[in-house]
């Protein structure tokens, strides 16, 4: 009886065993398609990154403006307006 009882058990826990053997592995491999994706994602980011510094630079802008048939226009500095103090007491 406990021969049997004993062979249940040992049963059972090489089942439990196969069972969070497969179930770590799978993990690993869910973890390691994460990390090939994580470097994916950080080289387009760094793409991107890059592609926002060459279009946000002056010369780019100053070229797609000229492209638009924008003109450079003339800065003008106006002067203070004066403004009324009210008198000492």
């Amino acid at each position: 009886m406990i021969g049997k009882i004993l062979s249940i058990i040992i049963f059972l826990l090489v089942v439990a065993n196969v069972f969070l053997n497969n179930s770590v592995v799978n993990k690993g491999r869910e973890l390691k398609d994460l990390q090939v994706q994580k470097g994916v994602l950080e080289s387009q980011l760094r793409e991107l990154e890059n592609q926002i510094a060459q279009a946000s630079s002056l010369n780019t802008v100053r070229k797609e403006a000229l492209r638009m048939g924008m003109v450079a226009g003339k800065l003008y500095l106006l002067r203070p307006v004066p403004v009324a103090l009210a008198p000492k007491r």
